[in-house]
């Protein structure tokens, strides 16, 4: 396991300095400047460490902006059951409910429903699909990639941000 996140932390160093180049290019040189400044993943997290780095709102930016990691590097990581973590890979068809904390990866169609008077997270990538169904008082956020799919059902009180 160590050797594969120090693998996926060298892939991050070379996907964060294409970013940050193209970032230069396009006249955003504040953000280019921020991801050279960024240190957050330093290769030595454990999964459940890496895992909270995929969650943080820099980590989704940045996954689902750059699409970074690709599916094969995802992959990888079936073996150690993400999905204890709420991270879904080529899972099939799934229904979750009052999970707070998903990301739905490849292969992967949910349906996600937040009842509770919470805060969620819905992360999509490399072609996953979700149907969120917010209700109640919840409160969600959706990211995903280019590639990925979301539909959106809102009732009650809930809000989809």
């Amino acid at each position: 396991m160590n050797q594969l996140i120090q693998s996926i932390q060298r892939d991050w160093l070379k996907a964060k300095s294409k970013a940050q180049a193209q970032c230069e290019r396009a006249g955003r040189h504040d953000v280019a400047r921020k991801l050279a400044e960024c240190q957050m993943f330093a290769g030595y997290e454990d999964l459940p460490e890496l895992v909270r780095l995929m969650f943080s709102a820099q980590g989704r930016e940045f996954m689902t902006s750059f699409e970074f990691p690709k599916l094969n590097t995802f992959r990888k990581f079936k073996p150690y059951n993400p999905e204890r973590l709420g991270v879904y890979i080529d899972f099939g068809e799934i229904t979750l409910t009052d999970t707070q904390n998903v990301f739905l990866v490849g292969d992967t169609t949910a349906v996600v429903k937040c009842r509770k008077t919470a805060a969620y997270t819905v992360c999509l990538m490399c072609g996953a699909k979700a149907t969120v169904i917010a209700s109640g008082y919840s409160v969600v956020k959706i990211e995903n990639d280019k590639k990925s799919q979301v539909a959106i059902m809102t009732q009650d009180n809930a809000k989809v941000l």
